[in-house]
């Protein structure tokens, strides 16, 4: 992927049949979706592809058991359906995780394995096991760390985890095989009007050079996601907000606190909240909170109440308890959910919500990274009749993910490219860091072919450095600025300011910063 050609080819071309804003999960997958049709698609990102909430996630791609509780049958049932597409589309960035929900007494055991047992029949899958019943012995060799006077047993199902930002550039880069336009740090800042108000283009700002453009297309689709009110306001400024945010916190441990290759739900804390501990990367996340929030910002904190929270909650079940000097990262995601009256945002579904206002405007918010491809597929849907396009129907049920054929790395097949570069020269197979897995020629790689633009792009999205271990990353952070300034042909006035945001970036990693 190429910025500067993306960005001669928006010159060129006069008028597009759809411009996604936003290139989230929901924005891509719209991207892909109608690329894919056959259509001529342009996607514009204010900031880096997945700089919110889609880099935030759990990591997980399921159906999402908890919702059985609450009656959100047909979100199960879609989630699992689209767990099944995901897993066959992506095998490379997506695989089966095996979870132990910890039972504390027989009413447990009995309730719990009744909603894994309905789970599995909702799923009909092949690719998954079966729900199976862990004994105590068997729960306390297989998971050591867990406190023994707490759990009678459990029981052991199969979901799926990912790598939420590689998995959104390999969609990227999808879109792009299929004819799409892409660019990041583009912010558009003005819908374009009809005389009589019917939304037909975008004024936008190309963030590094600070050149304007004015681009037409037959339907706007606004896929912002937590920010999707700011982009309505501009077709209507009388729009009250659709998207009530919550934000979720997540900390990263040594695998040593949970070292089984299995995850962990606590299905039921004492305030009747979840928790997830899940391995990921070689480290532990520990997940996660559900805090309504106030203001947005494109960089959330974590609280410190938050943190507090979690920390306290494992107190209860693991024998050995992580002091906040364990934790070796902590990030924070804004969840887009849709209004639901005066719900709180634990209750609230994780449904998604498709607008289409008077101007023509089309909005998509809400839903979660399971369900992107299904979202996108309704929402082109809706593009096509808006728009008066020709109906051509979605292949995004059997298209493959950039880089399937290759499940032996989470880059896919492109870890042949990978390896080239290394061949080229055996420098850039150093690794940057003994306590990261990342090497020299992954940054140039990201520069060179993912569109990685700033050291930040580089170390939260293209690799999840900073996500694993913010000290760490920040030791590596001027090396690596240094490789991609020769990549880039910067100065080293860009290094030096490079370093200096990415250093306040990384402090909302860090339990000190925070």
């Amino acid at each position: 992927m190429n910025r500067e050609q993306m960005l001669s080819r928006v010159e060129a071309e006069k008028l597009w049949d759809i411009i996604i804003i936003g290139g989230g999960c929901s924005g891509v997958g719209c991207a892909v979706d109608a690329a894919s049709r056959g259509f001529k698609v342009l996607l514009l990102e204010a900031s880096d592809f997945g700089k919110g909430t889609s880099s935030r996630s759990t990591k997980l791609i399921h159906g999402g058991i908890r919702y059985l509780k609450s009656g959100q049958i047909k979100l199960v049932k879609e989630a699992l359906k689209e767990r099944e597409i995901l897993i066959s589309n992506a095998p490379h960035v997506i695989r089966n995780l095996s979870f132990l929900v910890p039972c504390r007494n027989f009413f447990e055991i009995a309730f719990y394995g009744a909603g894994l047992s309905i789970y599995d029949l909702l799923a009909r899958s092949t690719r998954f096991k079966k729900v199976r019943f862990v004994s105590h012995p068997n729960l306390m060799r297989d998971f050591s760390t867990l406190r023994a006077d707490q759990f009678v047993g459990g029981w052991l199902y199969e979901d799926a985890q990912f790598d939420d930002a590689r998995l959104l550039i390999n969609l990227v880069r999808t879109a792009v095989d299929n004819g799409a336009v892409v660019l990041n740090y583009c912010r558009v800042f003005t819908l374009i009007k009809s005389a009589n108000g019917i939304v037909e283009g975008v004024e936008f700002v190309d963030e590094e050079s600070g050149k304007l453009f004015s681009v037409k297309a037959k339907i706007i689709i606004n896929a912002t996601g937590v920010f999707c009110d700011q982009i309505r306001r501009m077709s209507n400024p009388r729009f009250d907000d659709i998207v009530m945010p919550s934000q979720g916190i997540h900390l990263v441990l040594r695998k040593s606190f949970c070292p089984a290759d299995s995850a962990i739900l606590i299905p039921k804390t004492r305030d009747k909240r979840v928790i997830f501990l899940i391995p990921w990367h070689g480290r532990i996340l520990v997940s996660t909170t559900d805090t309504p929030i106030q203001r947005i910002e494109i960089e959330p904190t974590a609280l410190h109440e938050e943190i507090q929270y979690l920390l306290t909650t494992l107190e209860q079940y693991l024998k050995k308890v992580p002091a906040t000097d364990d934790i070796l990262s902590v990030f924070a995601g804004i969840r887009p959910l849709v209004k639901q009256g005066d719900k709180p945002t634990s209750r609230m579904s994780r449904d998604f919500l498709i607008e289409v206002d008077k101007n023509k405007l089309i909005t998509l918010t809400g839903g979660k990274w399971t369900t992107y491809r299904l979202m996108a597929q309704k929402t082109i849907d809706f593009a096509i009749k808006i728009g008066n396009l020709p109906f051509k129907e979605s292949r995004t049920r059997e298209l493959k993910i950039h880089g399937w054929q290759n499940t032996s790395s989470i880059y896919g097949s492109d870890i042949d490219g990978i390896s080239k570069l290394v061949s080229s020269d055996d420098c850039l197979s150093e690794k940057l860091s003994e306590d990261l897995p990342y090497t020299k020629a992954e940054i140039i790689w990201a520069v060179k072919y993912e569109m990685a633009r700033s050291i930040e792009d580089v170390l939260c999205r293209r690799t999840r450095a900073l996500f694993l271990d913010s000290r760490a990353t920040l030791e590596i952070a001027p090396k690596v600025t240094r490789l991609m300034a020769k990549e880039l042909g910067k100065t080293a006035t860009w290094e030096l300011d490079q370093i200096s945001k990415f250093q306040k970036i990384a402090k909302k990693f860090s339990v000190q910063g925070v």
